[in-house]
């Protein structure tokens, strides 16, 4: 069913669906999703979510999208804002780790995605995020901000440095986000810096 057709009462059901998904992924992993089980957190019968997404697939490429769009809201005004390409690779660690605090549970739900489903919805979303960093990158660079540097092998370390942390989270559910932040923003600023 295309979005334009949708009621209101519709949009609220897939919005309640995706929520139960990103509960049920969290909680319970990406091979105990399933259908029944978030058909169960959501109160409805898995025909209901068949009829809304046709199934676990499309169901799955919605709560990848709705967490991107999640991240992206939060991130991407205030790195647009910075004046400068320092302040905005900055802000990138700073909101990426944010995200990570204020929306665990999607975070964890995202994580489960992706480790069981390399080739599924996240793996573009990986690619936009890499050249997104490519940008900031190329920027700093033509501003002289940053040394001359192969943009695809720094946009990878940064990508990997921040991909690191739900890891450790899981680990460590109270590690210090903000520190790991700044430390991360640090290093990345020696790392990709002009030198004098």
């Amino acid at each position: 069913m295309a979005s334009g057709e949708r009621t209101f009462t519709e949009d609220a059901r897939r919005a309640q669906i995706i929520d139960c998904a990103i509960r049920a992924l969290a909680t319970l992993g990406y091979r105990q999703a399933s259908m029944a089980k978030i058909a169960q957190l959501a109160k409805i019968t898995p025909g209901l979510i068949s009829y809304h997404f046709g199934g676990k697939g499309e169901l799955i490429d919605a709560v990848v999208a709705h967490v991107v769009k999640l991240a992206t809201d939060l991130m991407v005004p205030r790195i647009t804002a910075q004046k400068t390409a320092s302040e905005a690779l900055r802000v990138y660690f700073e909101t990426n780790l944010e995200f990570m605090r204020l929306h665990r549970e999607p975070l964890l739900a995202l994580v489960e995605i992706i480790t069981h489903d390399r080739d599924g919805p996240y793996a573009k979303q990986q690619e936009i995020a890499l050249t997104d960093i490519e940008k900031v990158l190329a920027w700093g660079q033509h501003t002289g901000e940053f040394r001359k540097f192969p943009l695809r092998p720094m946009a990878i370390a940064i990508r990997g440095a921040v991909d690191a942390v739900p890891g450790h989270l899981l680990n460590d559910p109270e590690l210090d986000l903000h520190a790991l932040a700044a430390e991360l923003a640090v290093t990345f600023s020696l790392a990709t810096r002009s030198t004098p």
